[in-house]
């Protein structure tokens, strides 16, 4: 009997050991993994709710500002339907005016954080849209409102 508790610990903890974050990674813009500190509520500048568009997409996102006072994108409980080209853009509305690409390498499912370039303002640029740029088709959105 302790034999085989012993072996089903060990098969557990290797289970655990070998599980991993569901994070996308980019050469261009680093996944961060989210701050504890970021996500204080006084850090927190804007969030949204994703709706679909032509294709299936919720979650959650929302704009933190970090410790080195650096913009934050934290996407909880993302998930789209995959496509080519897919990309993750900030713009002033849902059909790309003033668009500032965040990534070329799109996350489907999960919750993780993409750094905002310098340039965006997530109060002007209050659109954060799920876009195939090959076949210019917006996947879903989600309108970031002040906190």
């Amino acid at each position: 009997m302790r034999k085989k508790s012993f072996v089903l610990s060990v098969v557990l903890l290797f289970s655990l050991a070998c599980q991993k974050e569901n994070i996308t990674t980019s050469t261009d813009n680093e996944s961060l993994l989210p701050n504890p500190i970021t996500q204080k509520p006084e850090n927190l500048i804007a969030k949204g709710t994703f709706q679909s568009a032509v294709h299936t997409t919720s979650g959650e996102v929302k704009v933190y500002r970090d410790i080195n006072l650096k913009k934050v994108l934290l996407f909880e409980n993302f998930k789209t339907d995959s496509g080519p080209d897919l990309r993750i853009y900030m713009a002033e509305d849902k059909v790309l005016t003033n668009f500032i690409e965040i990534t070329d390498k799109v996350n489907i499912n999960g919750t993780y954080s993409l750094a905002i370039p310098d340039e965006a303002d997530p109060l002007k640029q209050k659109y954060v849209l799920i876009w195939c740029k090959r076949f210019a088709v917006l996947f879903g959105s989600a309108e970031l409102k002040s906190n």
